[in-house]
């Protein structure tokens, strides 16, 4: 069976498996890094918001499943965990007032991501790009998103400065960020204040594990880091949802440092979750954040 076959099969399987009144329908989305997938939007009279399915996934690891009912159950499962009972009024994207307590900015590849950019508004920082997204939803399995386009702009009547200045306001307070020792994080027993000495490397996110990499924007972040820890840091950006920081004590280790990264992003990684190949460099003297050539 090719991919294209394992869609519609899909398609049927799936709408039989469904409660009445359900809807299916695939779509092309785009996702970053330049990744275009296709998903399998489940739709129900009950809401208006929509689980999006990925089936590429589930055609990659077909040797996981004794067979296409198995598969189409898993969808099914994913499905019911993800759905979503409530309803967002039509009025929710139209009125700025509404919409703007929910604006969240993030962090992604500006080369990687030059097709996107073009049709949503953006800051350069570094290699990278601030973009910007509306947070809808929280669940225990997750959070909804909508990405801010250009459109969205002309539609509320501002400017990407004005949304900037508003993603800086709110995305701190939607999204706290969580700072601790990577160890205590693997289960060490150490407590955080021996840690320095132990494993002096640290993970910084936010509270939902959501495109934490932007904590490194959050005001005077880095600087306190810096300064409880006493020394530069080197900035390790491990993903989209996270970033590793180092005490500094040698810079020259940022060639050995740029190779791991290289292999987090090649091994650990999905595609679309890689932020940057480089690391980066805090100057607590400067208070200033730049890229290690």
């Amino acid at each position: 069976m090719n991919y294209e076959q394992f869609k519609a099969a899909i398609l049927i399987q799936m709408q039989e498996l469904l409660e009445p009144g359900t809807t299916l329908s695939l779509q092309t989305i785009c996702k970053n890094n330049g990744l275009k997938l296709d998903g399998l939007v489940i739709s129900n009279k009950q809401s208006n918001l929509s689980p999006t399915i990925f089936l590429n996934y589930y055609f990659e690891k077909q040797d996981l499943f004794p067979d296409l009912n198995a598969v189409c159950r898993d969808i099914q499962r994913t499905y019911e965990q993800n759905r979503c009972e409530e309803s967002i009024h039509a009025d929710f994207f139209t009125d700025y007032s509404v919409i703007r307590g929910h604006i969240a900015y993030r962090l992604i590849n500006y080369k990687k991501n030059k097709e996107l950019l073009q049709t949503v508004p953006y800051i350069r920082y570094l290699d990278l790009a601030i973009v910007f997204y509306c947070l809808l939803h929280f669940s225990e399995t997750g959070n909804a998103t909508v990405l801010i386009h250009n459109s969205h702009l002309k539609l509320w009547n501002i400017t990407k400065k004005q949304l900037y200045k508003q993603a800086c306001q709110t995305t701190p307070d939607l999204l706290p960020y969580d700072f601790r020792n990577i160890s205590a994080l693997l289960g060490s027993q150490h407590s955080e204040d021996d840690l320095p000495s132990f494993c002096p490397m640290y993970v910084l996110t936010n509270s939902q594990k959501l495109y934490g990499a932007s904590c490194m924007l959050y005001p005077g972040i880095l600087e306190a880091v810096s300064e409880k820890l006493g020394y530069d840091l080197f900035v390790l950006p491990s993903s989209i949802h996270e970033i590793i920081l180092l005490q500094a004590e040698n810079s020259s280790r940022h060639k050995e440092l740029a190779e791991m990264v290289a292999q987090i992003n090649q091994t650990e990684l999905a595609a679309d979750e890689v932020l940057s190949s480089h690391v980066y460099y805090y100057s607590r003297a400067e208070q200033a954040l730049r890229i290690c050539r």
